[in-house]
C-alpha cells in the first residue's frame, strides 16, 4: 500500500503532545510491514534534526484569494519519506499553534498537500488525515479533487486524538480562506451547531473515522464525552474504529536509556534501586530505599485529574510516600502544588517545567505513576511507566483502561491499579491499595514483571491499521 500522512507535528522533528509520537511511529510500523509510507508536515522554524533537508520543487498555492508561495523540502529517515511544506510567513515563527492565523495556515497546509500529490505524481492509496490542523483535505478532497483522473480513488483515513479541539470558526472563512462554497455550511456538510467545525467535515467526508483506543471509541459516541459530536459520530458508528496506540521501544528502554543513573531490565530490577536513590538526591527528597516514590508527568490541566490529586494532596503527605511532580499548565494548580511543596519539602517535590530528561528518570526511578485523568484518548505515559517498571495507578478510562490491567492478588495478574469514577476517595482508596501490595515484596516484584512483560509497541497497533487499510481498499 502507499499511504500518505498529514499531520500538524511529527517526532523527531518537532511535539507539543501525542499525536507527534504517533507520527514519528506508526509510519515506520507499516514501512516494516512493506508498504511505502510519505509524512507530510509543515516546515517550522522551530523544528530538530532535519539540518539535511532537501529542497524538491516550489508551487503556488491560492488562499484568501492571494497567490501564495509554497517550497517542498524532503528527507528520508528509516525508509520513511519526509515532506515538509515551506511558507516563511506561515511558518518561519517560533512554536507551532495558537495564532491567530492558525486556520489560515493550516488551509494553506492542506491545499499543499493535495497539490503536493500531483505535483511529485505520488501514488496514494491512503490518505491519513490527523486531527483539525488536517481535517478539511478530507471535504477539500472530495469537492475539488476527487474529480480529476490523477485524483482518483484515493481512500481517506481521519484519526480523532483528541476530540476536544475541533477546530471552530466563523463560516465567512469556508468561502474566503478555503475556496468552498457556502452552501456546505447551509446543508451541514460543515456545520455542528452554530459554526464552521472541521472534524465535523472530516467525520462527515472521510471513509472510515479511527481514534487512539478502543474505549475512547466507545466514549465519544456518548453524550459525556462526545463534545456535541456524538450524534454525527453515531451515524458513522460503522466506521469508526478505536486502535490503541504504541510507544517507541526504543526510545523508550530502561537498558539503553542515556537518562537513566543505571540501566536495568526485567532480568535486573533490583538495580532500579540506584535511579531511586539518585532521583531521591537529585531532588532534594529523604534518601530512603523502602519508601514508595510516586510519580506524576503531565500538563497541569482540569483534563488530567489535577483537581483530584490537589483535593488529597495533604491526605496523600501523611502517608508513608513521596510524591515527584512535573510538568506546567494552569497557574491554580501551580499554585496550590507550590503551596503544599512549602509544608512538605522532604517528601513532596514539585518542578514545574517541561524536563525530557527528567521525565525519563521519574518514570525509570518511581514505584508508582499516578495518573487520575479525566478523560484520556490514549495516554503514553502509562505505557512508558509500565516499560521501566514503574506500575501505574489509573482511572479508567480512554486509552487508560484499554492498557493497564487491574492486578488480582488472588490470580497474580494485572500491571497495574485502577478506579472507575472520578472522585477523590476513590483515588485515595486505590492509592491505599498500592501501597499495601508494595509491602508485599514478592507480590511486587511479581506485578513489575508483569508490566515490564507487557507488550505495548506499535507492531499490533499497526498490524490493525494494516488490516483496516486493506478492508477499505477491498470495499
Amino acid at each position: 500500500m502507499h499511504i500518505l500522512f498529514a499531520a500538524s507535528e511529527c517526532t523527531p522533528f518537532i511535539k507539543s503532545g501525542g499525536l507527534a509520537d504517533v507520527l514519528g511511529s506508526l509510519p515506520q510500523s507499516l514501512q516494516k510491514l512493506g508498504h511505502e509510507c510519505i509524512v507530510v508536515l509543515p516546515k517550522y522554524a522551530d523544528m530538530k534534526g532535519a539540518e539535511d533537508l532537501e529542497y524538491v520543487t516550489h508551487y503556488d498555492i491560492y488562499i484568501s484569494w492571494r497567490k501564495k508561495y509554497c517550497g517542498v523540502f524532503k528527507c528520508v529517515r528509516d525508509n520513511v519519506t519526509y515532506y515538509f511544506i515551506d511558507n516563511e510567513e506561515y511558518y518561519g515563527r517560533p512554536g507551532l499553534y495558537s495564532y491567530d492565523d492558525d486556520y489560515e495556515r493550516f488551509a494553506f497546509f492542506d491545499y499543499a498537500v493535495l497539490e503536493l500529490i500531483s505535483h511529485l505524481q505520488l501514488e496514494v492509496d491512503i490518505l491519513h488525515l490527523h486531527d483539525w490542523q488536517a481535517a478539511m483535505i478530507a471535504p477539500l478532497y472530495r469537492e475539488r479533487y476527487a474529480m480529476h483522473p490523477y485524483y482518483d480513488d484515493i481512500k481517506i483515513v481521519f484519526t480523532i486524538h483528541n476530540i476536544a479541539y475541533q477546530g471552530k470558526a466563523d463560516p465567512k472563512i469556508i468561502n474566503s480562506i478555503f475556496g468552498l462554497p457556502d452552501y456546505l455550511y447551509e446543508n451541514g456538510n460543515l456545520r455542528n451547531g452554530d459554526c464552521f467545525n472541521m472534524m465535523k467535515s472530516a467525520i462527515l467526508y472521510s471513509d472510515i473515522i479511527t481514534t487512539v483506543s478502543p474505549t475512547y471509541a466507545k466514549e465519544i459516541l456518548t453524550d459525556e464525552f462526545g463534545e456535541d459530536l456524538q450524534y454525527i459520530l453515531r451515524i458513522r458508528m460503522n466506521d469508526l474504529y478505536g486502535i490503541l496506540n504504541g510507544i517507541d521501544y526504543v526510545i523508550n528502554d530502561p537498558k539503553t536509556d542515556p537518562n537513566l543513573i543505571q540501566s536495568f531490565d526485567v532480568d535486573t530490577i533490583e538495580l532500579k534501586a540506584e535511579n531511586k536513590a539518585a532521583l531521591q538526591k537529585e531532588l532534594g527528597l529523604v534518601e530512603d530505599p523502602e519508601v514508595p516514590l510516586i510519580g506524576v508527568v503531565t500538563r497541569l490541566t482540569w483534563q488530567k485529574g489535577i483537581d483530584l490529586i490537589i483535593n488529597r494532596l495533604d491526605e496523600m503527605m501523611k502517608r508513608d510516600l513521596q510524591l515527584v511532580i512535573l510538568g506546567a499548565g494552569d497557574y491554580q494548580y501551580e499554585q496550590a502544588f507550590e503551596n503544599v511543596a512549602k509544608k512538605y519539602p522532604d517528601k513532596l517535590s514539585v518542578n514545574l517545567k517541561y524536563d525530557f530528561g527528567l521525565s525519563c528518570r521519574i518514570y525509570g526511578s518511581c514505584d508508582m505513576f499516578l495518573m487520575p485523568s479525566l478523560f484520556e484518548p490514549c495516554g503514553l505515559s502509562q505505557m512508558m511507566s509500565m516499560r521501566y517498571g514503574t506500575i501505574p495507578i489509573v482511572r479508567e478510562t480512554g486509552g487508560l483502561k484499554d492498557s493497564v490491567q487491574p492486578y488480582n492478588e488472588y490470580l497474580m495478574t494485572g500491571t497495574g491499579f485502577s478506579f472507575a469514577h472520578y472522585n477523590a476517595h476513590e483515588m485515595m482508596d486505590i492509592i491505599d491499595y498500592a501501597l499495601q501490595v508494595y509491602q508485599q515484596k514478592d507480590q511486587w516484584k511479581h506485578l513489575v514483571e508483569n508490566a515490564m512483560n507487557e507488550k505495548l509497541d506499535w507492531e499490533k497497533s499497526a498490524k490493525t491499521y494494516e488490516r483496516l487499510f486493506n478492508d477499505l481498499l477491498n470495499r
